[in-house]
């Protein structure tokens, strides 16, 4: 529905909403403990775990530490950086490719829910990545690891970017009638 007096508001409201949840989240992640990034390391070091089949212990000071593995998962390897910015690109592509009445937040929301599950998911390859390079006997500099870390990041934001997009541009015209 194009823009007029009477809608335009509400048009500018989820948008603006969006970018005020990430900017806050950007904030609080600034000082942010590592037992506070629990929600996103928890999950991370779950996985690396279970996968890697090794056990770790936690210490609030440092993070997450694999004697075995000799890794140490803290604050700085918690991915939210890159779950702000999936979770504002998924809810914009969602809301440029769908009418969606008034889902449309329900959609922004789903939206971040999955940029969630990719920032975990794309954050325990990454890690393991890592673990794997470490067994070759190949360890990275900080700036390398910082760098296979962005790679890494930006190929799945990318892949479910590109994924996300083509699947409303076949699905919108099925979306756009049921929410209408």
């Amino acid at each position: 529905m194009p823009a007029t007096a009477t809608n335009r508001f509400p048009a500018f409201v989820l948008p603006a909403s969006m970018l005020l949840a990430a900017f806050g989240l950007k904030w609080w992640y600034r000082s942010a403990t590592t037992e506070e990034l629990g929600f996103v390391l928890r999950p991370v070091v779950t996985l690396v775990g279970l996968i890697s089949g090794e056990s770790w212990t936690f210490n609030s000071e440092h993070g997450y530490f694999f004697p075995a593995l000799n890794v140490l998962i803290d604050r700085s390897c918690s991915g939210v950086n890159f779950f702000v910015i999936t979770a504002a690109t998924f809810a914009f592509i969602v809301l440029k490719n769908t009418k969606g009445g008034c889902a449309r937040p329900l959609l922004a929301l789903f939206a971040a829910v999955a940029a969630y599950g990719l920032t975990l998911l794309a954050n325990t390859g990454r890690i393991l990545a890592m673990i794997h390079l470490d067994h070759l006997q190949l360890h990275p500099s900080p700036r390398a690891h910082e760098a296979i870390g962005a790679f890494f990041f930006l190929f799945a934001l990318l892949l479910a970017t590109l994924a996300l997009d083509r699947f409303l541009s076949r699905h919108s015209t099925t979306l756009d009638a049921h929410t209408t």
